[in-house]
Order: C-alpha cells, then sequence, then structure tokens
C-alpha cells in the first residue's frame, strides 16, 4: 500500500503521516523534512528556501524526483509531500487542510526548527506567503497546481480534529474500498 498525504501548511500533513504509518506498521517518508534540513545545511528559513528552490528549479526538480522515483519501487509507506500524488503510482492520494487561523496556531505552537515567529500573525503572513510561492513554483516546474482537489482521492478539513480522528477517517477509507495493507501481529 503506498498513501501520499499532501495539504496545505499546517493542516496535519507530517503529524497524521507518522502516526498514520505507525498505526498501520508502514514506513514513513518526509519530503518537508528532508527540505528543512537542506535548508538548515544552507542557514535558510523555509521561506528563504522556497525563494532559493525557486531560483534553482532545477534542483527542486532533481530532489522530488530523486525521492518519489525511488519510492515507485516499493511499497507499504506513507508519503508526505505536496506533490507526491504527482510521481507515485499506485497510491491512495491524501489532502488535508484546515481554518487558516488553526493552522497558524499549530505551526506556531510546534516551533519547528527554522520557523521562529513572535506571534500567531506573523505565522499567518508567512504561511500565506509559503504557499502562494509554492503553488507558483509548482506551476511553473511541473505545470500543476497541488491544491486542486481533483489530483486527490480523499480530502479532509482537519479543522476541530485530533491526528486520532484523521487517521481513522484515512483506515475507514481504506477499508471501504478494500485496500489491503500487510499488519505484523
Amino acid at each position: 500500500m503506498k498513501i501520499t498525504i499532501s495539504g496545505t501548511p499546517g493542516s496535519g500533513k507530517s503529524v497524521v503521516g507518522k502516526y498514520l504509518s505507525k498505526k498501520l506498521k508502514l514506513k514513513y517518508y518526509g519530503v518537508g523534512e528532508l527540505f528543512r534540513e537542506y535548508a538548515a545545511k544552507m542557514k535558510l528559513n523555509m521561506i528563504e528556501m522556497d525563494k532559493f528552490l525557486e531560483r534553482n528549479k532545477k534542483l527542486d526538480k532533481k530532489i522530488n524526483e530523486s525521492i518519489t522515483k525511488k519510492l515507485n519501487h516499493k511499497n507499504n509507506f506513507v508519503l508526505d509531500s505536496r506533490i507526491g500524488f504527482l510521481f507515485v503510482k499506485n497510491a491512495v492520494h491524501v489532502f488535508l487542510d484546515a481554518d487558516l487561523d488553526l493552522r497558524a496556531k499549530r505551526i506556531f505552537k510546534n516551533k519547528r526548527k527554522l520557523e521562529n515567529y513572535k506571534k500567531v500573525g506573523d505565522v499567518k503572513k508567512e504561511i500565506n506567503k509559503r504557499l502562494r510561492l509554492e503553488r507558483k513554483m509548482f506551476k511553473e516546474i511541473y505545470s500543476v497546481d497541488f491544491t486542486d482537489l481533483r489530483h486527490y482521492d480523499l480530502v479532509i478539513n482537519t479543522t476541530g480534529m485530533n491526528v486520532k480522528i484523521i487517521s481513522n477517517i484515512i483506515s475507514k477509507y481504506l477499508e471501504r474500498n478494500n485496500i489491503k495493507w500487510y499488519m505484523t501481529l
């Protein structure tokens, strides 16, 4: 089984991806984490990283394609990637979104490295800017809008939900559609 999770910044992609992978005993891959590590090495925050990748589109494409192409030869994983739906074939593609205020609060509370904010209002501005930059960049590089919900099998508004509820929705979708995975008992 292959599951890709995309969504807006702060919608819960990484938290849900990690939780779901443990629940279903699948491997977890997080493209965002890999990009954050790369940004840290370059001493950039995520907005600066997005701008760097916008100027160096070939690098973004190379990183995304090398990660996802390797995964097409694997099975039993969850991929947290804005554009995983584009590269990973024969997968269940999930999109997560939430209210902007909630997404900003989640990111502010999380205190991620490279995302050092003084107040929630700053987070809202930054995630809107980041979303615009990423949508523009992916349209230019891949001719795709990752926020177009037609790319996904399941779309969840995570506002008012915790990770267990969201993961249960995904699990029930898998069961209803007779999508099997192998669990070690």
